[in-house]
């Protein structure tokens, strides 16, 4: 019995050290520098042009760690997310233009100093757009470079954008799903 409660104490006291570890870890990391948004808005420009190669690159898994711990920024999903996510691209165009939604996202708000974008319905519409429009630059090298990449809801969606209709389209995507 004594045994028995000393191993879950012994498991306690790890786990609360793990915790206040990793709650130390992030209380360390510290809001973005000047240089890390620098990089960021640096980086969506060139995944602009190559979206495979920066998420590939080591400043492309840079982004993606720095954009999980950076605790100043809120970089969560958005409808427009959801939209190209559910059923639009497939497989390793989805991931490339996954990644691309979400750097040109943080590269929009780290310009615009938006912290969390969920706080406020305009800012949360201005994110979207921004992060599609990114998604639709990343799309449009992707198929210069392999025409194979095509597809038919993404070539419609730039026809929208080039009437002036992403606005219009955004306010029409269904909410996200609820957690």
């Amino acid at each position: 019995m004594l045994t028995r409660m000393w191993r879950h104490l012994c498991a306690v006291a790890l786990l609360s050290a793990g915790f206040m570890a990793s709650t130390a870890a992030l209380a360390e990391r510290g809001p973005a520098t000047a240089e890390e948004k620098e990089k960021v808005v640096k980086l969506a420009a060139a995944a602009d042009k190559d979206p495979l190669g920066v998420m590939r690159s080591a400043d492309g898994r840079w982004f993606q760690k720095w954009s999980d711990d950076v605790p100043d920024y809120m970089f969560g999903p958005d409808v427009g997310a959801f939209w190209f996510h559910n059923g639009v691209a497939k497989e390793d165009l989805m991931r490339v233009l996954r990644f691309h939604h979400m750097l040109s996202v943080a590269a929009f708000q780290v310009q615009k100093n938006m912290l969390d974008p969920e706080k406020n319905p305009t800012d949360l519409e201005a994110k979207t757009i921004a992060g599609i429009e990114g998604l639709l630059r990343a799309y449009e090298s992707l198929v210069k470079t392999n025409p194979n990449n095509k597809v038919a809801a993404i070539d419609e969606l730039l026809v929208t954008r080039d009437k002036g209709g992403l606005a219009d389209f955004v306010k029409r995507l269904p909410p996200l799903p609820k957690r």
